[in-house]
């Protein structure tokens, strides 16, 4: 079925499964009827504080296109692109240090290590402040031989990622659960999991506020503030602005705390979990696929050098078209947001059906991305179709950030963050699995094990 129709509740779903049919609801316009995820009034998203809040969920469009600002000047800019990569440099750098110190014997827990490196370099990307993230995970799994760490403006850095995580799984729950489900005896603990993690998280976030804020009012008047986009969002309408008047005509007073630490949040989350889980699904399919691992590493090094210790620019990661094909094929073959919702705010004809305004559409990612009718042998793990631009294939959709008004604002960040990790941590070591990789499939596709054994590559 390309077209079908379920119920959660009293909620009606309608799923297309059929790349034609998304099409235009998947188009960048404006003033088009696609551009919400949810009802205004759902009463899932209400009870778990996530509506109209920050970016993704917020059916106000003037704010959304003012949030949306902030992170287009912050993440698509090439001065953030090129900081991004020599932090993520120094981020692999700390990282090798504690695999160093554990042995090369070690079996290594990567989905774990993924997430606190690629956390760590959000954080500092985003605030220009160290996380510690990867230092306490070191310290977390050696606790006969800790690393001292000095003072930092994040606490509990391991909370702090559980509770990003349970932040992304929440939004699935709370999206299709319907209340009474959720407040069932057995059931209910998981709602009250959720609304516990998504508070703490919510009053960290505003710690760390507070205290970029006294940061700011302690820095000489005369001294230039960095342009972080904490900072940004911190100064906008105000003496001190750095974000060269990003502000409208709707938007002439400063941010509420409120709206900062929802936009904040969302950063961080969509810097982790896109990053971390991508990783992870691409040294599984390399390590099963070595003429392609091998074809990449002889790319990375033609481009970047032989001497694994060089250091590189973000115009050197551009020239590694193959390491990108890579990419773009793992995330059409482990599509990482299955779905995509959409609702429309006027009525639409789609598959020749009328359907009247506040339909929600439940886009099928997943199967379009694997479907014979639109990639030739799906099921073949193959670069190379996004290699040739003459290839049928090279022209169909990826969809691994999204797609419309609401792409993801942080895509060009988050490709150019693993490509780097990918070049570093294979032109210097070879990698082991230790045994199957471990998925499940909620809000996103997540990894929730992949252990490894990484040794020196001999012929460095």
């Amino acid at each position: 079925m390309v077209i079908s129709e379920f119920y959660m509740g009293s909620q009606r779903f309608i799923l297309l499964s059929n790349d034609d049919l998304i099409q235009n609801i998947m188009k960048p316009v404006i003033d088009g009827s696609f551009h919400n995820r949810i009802s205004d009034d759902h009463e899932g998203f209400k009870d778990a504080g996530l509506l109209n809040n920050g970016l993704a969920f917020n059916n106000n469009y003037n704010e959304w296109q003012y949030y949306r600002k902030f992170f287009t000047k912050v993440m698509m800019s090439s001065s953030f692109i090129k900081q991004s990569v020599i932090v993520v440099q120094n981020s692999f750098l700390e990282m090798e240090k504690y695999w160093e110190k554990l042995g090369e014997d070690t079996v290594l827990e990567f989905n774990h290590w993924s997430k606190r490196y690629f956390f760590d370099t959000i954080f500092v990307t985003t605030t220009n402040k160290p996380a510690y993230a990867l230092a306490n995970y070191y310290n977390k799994i050696t606790p006969n031989e800790k690393s001292s760490l000095p003072e930092s403006i994040l606490k509990e850095s391991d909370m702090f990622v559980e509770s990003i995580d349970a932040l992304t799984h929440s939004i699935g729950y709370f999206f299709f659960v319907p209340r009474i489900i959720r407040n069932f005896p057995g059931i209910n603990r998981y709602t009250q999991y959720f609304k516990d993690r998504n508070n703490w998280l919510e009053n960290n976030v505003c710690n760390i506020i507070k205290s970029k804020r006294e940061e700011i009012d302690k820095t000489p008047i005369d001294q230039k503030l960095k342009s972080d986009m904490l900072t940004m969002y911190l100064t906008v309408n105000i003496e001190r602005d750095v974000t060269k008047r990003i502000a409208d005509d709707l938007h002439d007073k400063p941010m509420s705390d409120k709206s900062i630490a929802a936009n904040f949040r969302e950063a961080l989350a969509g810097g982790i979990d896109t990053s971390s889980n991508t990783m992870c699904f691409l040294i599984n399919l390399l390590e099963n696929n070595p003429k392609v691992k091998q074809r990449m590493i002889e790319e990375i090094e033609r481009v970047l050098g032989k001497d694994p210790n060089s250091l590189f620019t973000s115009e050197d990661l551009s020239k590694l078209e193959y390491v990108e094909a890579i990419i773009k094929e793992v995330s059409r073959v482990n599509s990482l947001i299955p779905i995509n919702i959409k609702k429309n705010t006027e009525p639409e004809v789609i598959g020749g059906y009328r359907w009247s305004k506040g339909t929600i559409f439940i886009l099928d990612i997943d199967r379009i991305q694997n479907h014979e009718s639109y990639w030739k042998d799906p099921e073949i793990f193959n670069p190379d179709r996004f290699m040739d631009k003459n290839n049928p294939d090279s022209k169909n959709q990826i969809y691994m950030f999204g797609g419309g008004l609401r792409k993801c604002p942080g895509r060009n960040l988050a490709m150019v963050e693993i490509k780097a990790t990918l070049a570093m941590l294979y032109r210097k070591y070879d990698i082991q699995l230790m045994g199957p990789l471990k998925e499940s499939i909620q809000t996103i596709r997540k990894c929730d094990e992949l252990k490894v054994k990484l040794k020196k590559r001999k012929n460095l």
